[in-house]
């Protein structure tokens, strides 16, 4: 016998949800509503329980609901336990009615049959994702991050169209999601690989919840042919040029060259926005914070020469020591006060990447790199330059590969940056391993001269 109760996805005028039953004896499936409505923050998903001190719009207290639920439970439990055949639905109904009936007694086959609600009508694919966003938004704690790539997956569904109820997706409707990722959406495998795990996320969790019993996609191994990118960041020269850069005023025309050497002409603007995402990046590349943390860095963190923070991503609780480079950048902003109380002024990750861009293309950080990616079967590649590829991100990636080709140990660095394993390091190491054995070449030329 199996029990679980979880919340409906139909919501009241006092934003409550139904509480369903989910009811498994030997084969024969029972899902019915309690007819009692909880906010979803007050639901505790693990325990199934109402969280302690709650009452509902109807008055209905934590007590009462989760007696009821517990009455449930013992219901069927004992049900279980008297029989020795499969049960019928219509077996599983009473036992249901008189678990929340006053007077149990009173229950009879013929009373049930006369209050049988119709069958509840097939909910599509796109009312079930629903479901799943708002309950696991709530129980994993989810970041608006995370939060915006699940919607965006929802919307690839939408625009998919074939997947009317999850039973969709057996070996066919899988292929040919994965046929409009590539062909339709025309994302590249990266992005495709990224939006059929959210498929997978998802049809586990209606799997798990009993919704549908398709679970073709459990042992559904697709390809997507994936290249590692590379990872982008400054060189000391190039963070130390950015550090230093004197913004030009509004409306310089500023001489430039591209990657083949020829002169083009840019003209400056938003210089304010561009000196401020200046100093936060190199905040970030002197601190290794994400711009998640740096964007909510509040004076009181700060202390004793270092950072104390719990970041925003891992909930990990780190103490990061404050470089000179880093303290002069948050002395040019003691005297200014910003909302909250926070320690630097705020951009939107949105602008700061767009600015980045125009700071790096005025600092002429022209290298050249190779961007290679897959569209399914099809190997696109292009050369840009390196002021193209520069994001709030490359911050955080420029101190961790400054540190270990300085020959700090990768334990230290963790310490840190909050990384959990070397897996997750091994990229940052063997850019510091190729940068050592470069100057060791450089080394003995100088012996050789």
């Amino acid at each position: 016998m199996k029990i679980n109760f979880y919340l409906t996805n139909h919501i009241n005028k006092s934003d409550e949800a139904l509480i369903r039953a989910v009811i498994s004896i030997r084969g024969t499936r029972l899902q019915k509503t309690m007819g009692i409505y909880i906010l979803p923050d007050k639901w505790d998903a693990a325990k199934q329980k109402v969280k302690q001190g709650y009452t509902n719009k109807a008055g209905q207290d934590y007590r009462y609901i989760n007696s009821k639920i517990n009455s449930l439970q013992k219901q069927f439990s004992d049900f279980d336990l008297s029989i020795s055949e499969k049960p019928t639905e219509m077996d599983m109904r009473v036992q249901f009615e008189k678990a929340m009936s006053v007077t149990p007694e009173k229950v009879t086959v013929e009373k049930v049959q006369e209050k049988m609600e119709p069958k509840e009508k097939t909910v599509s694919t796109l009312k079930r994702i629903d479901e799943f966003l708002r309950e696991c938004s709530i129980t994993n704690g989810w970041s608006d991050s995370s939060y915006r790539m699940l919607k965006s997956f929802r919307r690839h569904i939408e625009k998919f169209g074939k997947a009317k109820t999850p039973e969709y997706f057996n070996r066919d409707g899988l292929n040919n999601f994965i046929i409009y990722l590539r062909e339709d959406a025309g994302l590249e495998e990266s992005s495709a690989r990224k939006q059929y795990k959210n498929l997978l996320w998802f049809m586990n969790w209606a799997i798990r919840k009993g919704i549908t019993t398709e679970n073709t996609i459990q042992n559904y191994k697709p390809k997507f042919n994936v290249v590692q990118k590379p990872v982008i960041f400054l060189n000391k020269e190039e963070l130390l040029k950015l550090y230093h850069y004197e913004i030009p005023a509004n409306g310089t025309v500023v001489k430039l060259k591209d990657l083949n050497g020829n002169e083009y002409e840019k003209t400056v603007q938003e210089a304010g926005g561009l000196a401020k995402t200046r100093d936060l990046f190199c905040f970030c590349a002197f601190t290794s914070l994400r711009y998640s943390d740096m964007a909510q860095l509040h004076r009181c963190d700060i202390r004793d020469g270092a950072i104390y923070i719990t970041t925003q991503k891992t909930k990990d609780s780190l103490i990061i020591q404050l470089s000179p480079q880093a303290e002069e950048i948050l002395k040019k902003y003691e005297d200014q006060h910003f909302p909250g109380d926070l320690a630097l002024p705020v951009i939107t990750n949105q602008d700061m990447n767009r600015y980045l861009k125009d700071l790096c293309e005025l600092c002429e950080f022209n290298t050249p790199i190779r961007v290679v990616c897959y569209r399914g079967n099809k190997r696109e590649e292009d050369i840009v330059p390196k002021w193209s590829l520069i994001t709030t991100h490359c911050g955080r990636k420029t101190f961790i590969c400054f540190a270990l080709a300085s020959g700090i140990p990768p334990q230290v660095v963790m310490k840190w940056t909050g990384h959990c394993d070397y897996k997750s390091m091994k990229p940052y190491i063997d850019i510091a391993e190729k940068s050592k054995e470069d100057a060791m070449k450089k080394i003995g030329a100088a012996w050789d001269e």
